[in-house]
């Protein structure tokens, strides 16, 4: 990622920046709990959140994908993106504090004297990661707050760790006497350039127990260390008419990694299998309990790969698979042996990380991302265009194009949508819209095509912009489909090599021409004129005629009876795509009706 260090002006270009969030209305991470934790305190992170019962976060996020070769799924990351995911400054050169997360309380003051030498807090750090590296004026530390409550720094690491960068680092402090009160708390915290995702920190795998020594890195815990991949080569989502092509023994093998975090060999056993999502039914166990050989060593990472994936059943309508990948390690709840007994703590549950599965929508779009925005990216020029390459194998119609605008501060900006079958010629398809509301970050904006619009081999969607303020798009980091990404912002389009991962705009796409004028369909229906202004005719024989517009609702529209069936009254709605759903016979066809 290339920026511009000029207090208060950058070039135009394609960066990779913040997520800008709404005000909460209340912060759930800024309250302590009543009652305090008790040992062992543990965090891997594999929760898809930073977990509000253990911590107490102020601007710390959570990532699966930014993180080189972490200990187990799932990071804290700390950069210099507040709480809001904005900015700490706009001064671009500004440093100081950025990101910090506390523990809850725990209660340290209830532990033996024998045993008051033992606590001991572990944790494994990593600088940058797939983010920024911090500089050598950055810092991550970590506190812990004392009876009197204030706030004692007992470790620091600066930056400029390049080497770090790929690998995670395993530190164990002893928590001192001075420290065993019933309202300990310990936190971690960043420091360092304030205007951005920069000078990033990662954490994983936070241990606080007693009955540990300096050395003791021992875990009884195997982990599963990445996400699934996808399986349709660079795309996470298909049509679900794409999907027969695929299955043509062209699909990529599941490849993950595990880590053995014992001091030990340990046999182990892994699956992979497919799964229909709306039921859970099985549809393929590609893995069955398949041994690891040689067995794992301690301490061992290994990346290790499916069979092959076989044909799977092709789904009768649009649904989403799921891909499934888990460990059978032996891993339980962390336990000690006490006077001769066995006592487990549910609180630490190391099976959390032997599992890991990825959705696989089949529906009527192509997706390069996840559907998780990891960063934001856009460019910052009037009149700048950004365009993401698509390649189709037949010729099909393009319905829409969804986006994920990550700022929710921008919705009702004017864009002009548009489409390119050749970067350096005419647009096939311009139209201005507005940034839409949404109600979550991963929600996208779909805007429906207005016209029949055929596509074949490579094609681009995308948008102008009208303002000189980057429109914040979602970014994807688990995979870099970054080359599929091109800007122009000075008259010439660029292909980027800035900024990794995989841009959120998604086309939506068929094999039926969407729009009807006056022809009849296979079940003898006839529908005209669409586009529609005021009245739209319907001739044919069926038992049921319902309408709905673009968010599924259905309406209760003025309909008169003619000889040859009905004509429905669209007059005063508003401009866009409605889907009217005829019945005959038990079967439903639905079709798309222009309103202008």
């Amino acid at each position: 990622m290339l920026l511009v260090t000029a207090p208060g002006f950058v070039f135009a270009q394609f960066q990779q920046l913040p997520i800008p969030k709404p005000q909460p209305q209340s912060n759930p991470f800024a309250r302590l709990q009543q009652d305090p934790l008790i040992l062992p305190f543990w965090d891997d992170f594999s929760a898809p959140y930073i977990d509000s019962t253990k911590w107490v976060s102020d601007g710390v996020t959570h990532s699966f994908t930014v993180a080189y070769a972490a200990p187990s799924l799932g990071v804290a990351v700390l950069d210099g993106v507040n709480a809001l995911g904005k900015p700490y400054s706009t001064n671009l050169l500004e440093q100081g504090l950025g990101d910090q997360i506390s523990s809850q309380p725990i209660d340290l003051s209830q532990i033996p004297s024998n045993e008051q030498n033992t606590v001991f807090l572990s944790f494994y750090w990593q600088a940058g990661g797939k983010a920024e590296l911090p500089d050598q004026n950055d810092i991550l530390s970590l506190d812990f707050l004392n009876a009197s409550g204030n706030w004692v720094q007992v470790w620091e690491k600066r930056g400029d760790l390049p080497a770090e960068q790929f690998f995670f680092t395993w530190e164990n402090i002893n928590v001192p006497v001075e420290f065993h009160h019933s309202g300990f708390r310990f936190r971690f915290q960043s420091s360092g350039r304030k205007s951005g995702p920069f000078d990033t920190w990662l954490l994983d795998y936070v241990f606080l127990n007693k009955n540990r020594n300096s050395t003791d890195r021992n875990v009884e815990d195997r982990t599963l260390t990445r996400l699934n991949p996808k399986i349709f080569q660079k795309f996470s989502a298909i049509p679900l008419f794409d999907l027969p092509s695929r299955l043509t023994g062209n699909l990529a093998p599941v490849q993950n990694e595990f880590l053995n975090l014992s001091n030990r060999f340990r046999a182990m056993e892994f699956t992979v299998e497919l799964r229909d999502r709306q039921n859970g039914q099985v549809l393929k166990k590609i893995n069955n309990n398949t041994p690891f050989n040689p067995v794992p060593l301690a301490l061992e990472r290994r990346v290790f790969n499916s069979n092959s994936i076989p044909d799977f059943p092709i789904p009768s309508q649009e649904t989403d698979y799921e891909l499934r990948t888990y460990l059978s390690t032996g891993d339980r709840f962390f336990y000690r042996i006490v006077a001769g007994d066995t006592v487990y703590y549910p609180s630490v549950d190391f099976r959390n990380n032997d599992t890991t599965s990825a959705v696989i929508p089949l529906r009527d779009f192509y997706a390069y991302d996840d559907g998780q925005a990891d960063y934001s990216a856009g460019i910052n020029q009037r009149s700048g265009m950004l365009a993401l390459r698509y390649e189709v194998k037949r010729p099909v119609f393009l319905t829409g194009i969804s986006i994920n605008f990550t700022n929710f501060n921008q919705v009702g900006n004017v864009i002009d949508l548009m489409v390119w079958k050749d970067l350096n010629s005419q647009p096939l398809y311009k139209k201005e819209v507005l940034i839409p509301e949404k109600s979550t970050l991963e929600q996208f904006g779909k805007f429906e095509i207005d016209v029949n619009l055929p596509v074949d081999g490579v094609f681009y969607i995308g948008f102008t912009q009208f303002t000189n303020d980057f429109i914040y798009i979602g970014l994807d980091k688990s995979v870099d489909n970054g080359a599929e990404i091109f800007y122009n912002v000075a008259g010439s389009w660029q292909q980027n090599s800035q900024v990794a991962g995989s841009l959120m705009m998604r086309p939506h796409l068929s094999t039926e021409q969407p729009f009807e004028s006056q022809v009849p369909n296979q079940e003898g229906f006839t529908v005209y004129p669409n586009p529609v202004i005021d009245f739209l005719n319907v001739e044919g024989t069926y038992e049921n005629l319902s309408v709905y517009d673009s968010f599924g609702r259905k309406l209760e529209l003025l309909q008169e009876d003619t000889e040859r069936g009905k004509i429905i009254n669209f007059t005063g709605l508003k401009k866009g795509i409605y889907l009217l759903k005829l019945e005959k016979q038990g079967i439903q066809q639905s079709i798309r009706v222009l309103v202008k």
